[in-house]
């Protein structure tokens, strides 16, 4: 079957009808899009499956009821990936999905302003032992530690807290990691 059957006798039933997900385009398209509600751009299954907690598979995308493109994701995980179906049509879909996207003035940016000169400590922290990458960077009270052991208390699940270090003056204790801070990553 030719993709022009499928475009021409796909089921656009309500039922058949798949999510558009506007800001999925930015990549394609080279636009940097935001989800927007909209109406003239619809994808319908040509065949699917679910996938954990998700359906996947093969759409076909529709701008005002014309074919624009086919696209297929194997899994959850997975990209969608996009076949279109001219570069005219891609180029149309790029100028609609522009042409909705909602105009940002200068003062209207949904932005949180930082102090550059904030004083924020002389490190990080980490929650759980597994999180640790480097441990030699680690500090408790704004000394160097060495830490000896993960402690795992739960093994399983990964959120275990506490380490055994070795402080400067050689005493080993056991310290909750939240305790520690660790050294930024300068030169």
């Amino acid at each position: 079957m030719k993709l022009i059957d499928i475009a021409n006798k796909i089921n656009k039933s309500e039922k058949n009808e798949s999510y558009v997900d506007t800001d999925q385009f930015s990549s394609e398209l080279n636009y940097e899009f935001d989800w927007v509600e909209q109406d003239r751009l619809k994808a319908y299954w040509i065949g699917n499956w679910y996938c954990t907690d998700s359906y996947v598979g093969y759409r076909m995308y529709f701008l005002d009821d014309e074919p624009v493109a086919i696209s297929s994701q194997m899994g959850r995980k997975c990209n969608e990936n996009f076949e279109w179906f001219s570069k005219e049509l891609a180029w149309k879909v790029r100028e609609y999905l522009i042409s909705i996207m909602p105009k940002v003035e200068e003062d209207e940016l949904n932005i949180t302003i930082g102090n550059i000169n904030e004083e924020v400590g002389n490190g990080y922290k980490i929650h759980y032992n597994t999180q640790i990458l480097n441990p030699k960077n680690a500090m408790l009270n704004g000394e160097l530690v060495e830490i000896l052991e993960r402690i795992k208390d739960t093994p399983d699940y990964g959120i275990d807290k506490n380490l055994k270090v070795k402080l400067s003056n050689g005493e080993i204790k056991i310290i909750n990691i939240e305790d520690l801070d660790f050294k930024y990553h300068l030169v």
